[in-house]
């Protein structure tokens, strides 16, 4: 799953939605556990990254901040695991991660909940015998955000066989999917209306600060309005904004635009913006491909010094009092 690949971070953002859980040769039940934790890192990291910076967002959404999954995502063989450890029945969405502080979690939702109406409008099982797909729970969940963008939502539960009914009052958050995709690539990327980060560079990461460092880059492409989705034909284009902000934008590189304001949207998170020098370098002593420049991308070694002039910025304007605004 770490196979040290070259970073392809901010590729090409015509991406696909997430694809259905696989295998590899660690067996299912190992591959559940580990794809399990690194979903749970990620739902964290990116709340709190969505909470602390909804006011530079230009898309804002009501959310609840959980991470969902469902049986009808996982293959034919792992799909029985999952069932079992996590209570799941076909499409209806299981709780995955309640992040502390979340309203997921001040609702008392858990990992092992699954969620069977909304607003007393069930969800729907769908064909559990069928192929993995994602569709059948993408259908659940727009039933779910549509009833939390009107305020308060009652959820039907289930916990341990025992029916529950449960009220999620949202908060306004960055109105942004975040996804962990199931790859052996170390990618991660932004389409307007997502942020994607592979398996295998979440594993990469040492610690949540490092998460946030990436999770951060992506979610500023966004911010910086670099990609713009386009609902006809559903992708992502990466966009040159002429009435971006020049205190933001800079020289006109998205990709160092990305890292600067990156580095401030984890600090404003609670992060620290300290480790993305060691990160870089880290990355560059374990992967040839990022020790020199790409088209896009400057070397691993220039983004280091780079961000870590950005570190010190940001601790010059924390020592003087001065709100985090890149």
């Amino acid at each position: 799953m770490l196979a040290l690949l070259a970073l392809a971070a901010c590729g090409s953002p015509q991406v696909s939605p997430r694809p259905s859980i696989s295998l590899d040769p660690e067996g299912p039940e190992q591959r559940l556990t580990t794809l399990t934790a690194l979903d749970e890192r990620v739902a964290r990291v990116a709340w709190k990254l969505s909470g602390a910076n909804v006011d530079l967002c230009p898309v804002v959404r009501q959310s609840a901040g959980w991470a969902l999954h469902s049986a009808g995502q996982y293959s034919p063989e792992m799909r029985p695991i999952a069932e079992e450890r996590f209570g799941l029945d076909g499409d209806q969405p299981g709780i995955l991660s309640a992040p502390s502080g979340s309203p997921a979690a001040q609702a008392g939702l858990r990992s092992g909940d699954r969620l069977t109406s909304v607003n007393a409008r069930p969800l729907n099982v769908g064909d559990r015998g069928r192929a993995a797909q994602y569709e059948g729970l993408a259908a659940n969940l727009a039933l779910l955000d549509s009833a939390l963008a009107s305020g308060p939502a009652t959820l039907g539960v289930v916990r341990g066989g025992q029916a529950l009914t449960v009220e999620v009052r949202p908060v306004r958050a960055c109105g942004y999917e975040v996804q962990l995709n199931p790859s052996d690539e170390l990618n991660a990327r932004a389409d307007g209306r997502r942020l994607f980060i592979s398996t295998a560079l979440a594993g990469f990461t040492q610690s949540d600060d490092e998460l946030a460092l990436i999770l951060g880059h992506e979610l500023a492409h966004n911010v910086l309005g670099h990609r713009s989705w386009a609902e006809t034909g559903g992708e992502g284009r990466t966009v040159v904004d002429p009435n971006c902000d020049p205190r933001l934008c800079g020289d006109g590189n998205h990709e160092r635009q990305a890292d600067r304001v990156g580095l401030y949207l984890m600090a404003r998170a609670g992060y620290d913006p300290g480790v993305a020098a060691s990160f870089w370098r880290r990355f560059a002593a374990s992967n040839w491909r990022v020790r020199y420049p790409s088209l896009a991308h400057a070397s691993a070694g220039v983004r280091a010094t780079r961000l870590e002039a950005v570190q010190a910025e940001i601790e010059a304007k924390r020592a003087a009092g001065e709100p985090l605004l890149p």
